[in-house]
């Protein structure tokens, strides 16, 4: 838990930083220059998720945003923080036959790593600690929501329609996917970016 905080607090520190640093450099043409550079490196994104399903007596609808700063190392190597915030709508049958409503926000926080292989496919790795928040029931059998911290570590590709700004799609792959979960490995995000 204590990590989950200090991850999440170092991502929103560093997407305060890359925010500002390019404003607040001193005024001279050498400092004018550096602040031209650091702004041409750094690349803004994100994603927003819509989801419902209805499944074994429980329904549910989500709305995300996961919004994303990289830096460039090189013209093809980036690197950065994502954040992840997300809202649940959740309907849960309770097998004293009462539905019960719940309304869980979840949040996470990432580093990733992407390389521009070719244009417009890029490589993507990232490292994620995500607060994840579920239905299970209690020894009474009444629903409540649990919470359960996830380490995700995901390896992929996408699509990146190019120009300053862009649309792309990815597919990823979760290498730390447990196997005694119902959880699909694979997650498809899609999104917009400035400056990539």
């Amino acid at each position: 838990m204590r990590f989950s905080k200090f991850l999440t607090s170092f991502l929103l520190l560093s997407m305060f930083l890359l925010i500002i640093v390019p404003d607040t450099a001193g005024q001279s043409r050498r400092s004018s220059k550096k602040n031209t550079e650091l702004a041409t490196r750094l690349w803004y994104g994100g994603g927003v998720g819509l989801g419902f399903q209805s499944f074994a007596g429980q329904s549910s609808f989500l709305f995300a945003l996961f919004p994303m700063a990289g830096y460039k190392i090189t013209d093809a190597i980036s690197v950065g923080p994502r954040i992840g915030l997300s809202y649940q709508y959740l309907k849960v049958l309770g097998i004293d036959g009462r539905v019960y409503k719940f309304h869980p926000f979840e949040i996470s926080g990432a580093l990733f790593g992407r390389a521009k292989l070719f244009n417009p496919i890029f490589a993507h790795v990232e490292y994620e600690v995500a607060n994840e928040k579920r239905p299970v029931s209690t020894a009474s059998g009444t629903p409540v929501i649990g919470s359960n911290i996830e380490n995700n570590f995901y390896i992929g590709a996408g699509y990146n329609s190019g120009g300053k700004f862009a649309s792309e799609i990815y597919i990823l792959y979760n290498v730390l996917e447990n196997e005694n979960t119902l959880d699909v490995p694979f997650v498809i995000r899609g999104g917009f970016t400035y400056n990539f």
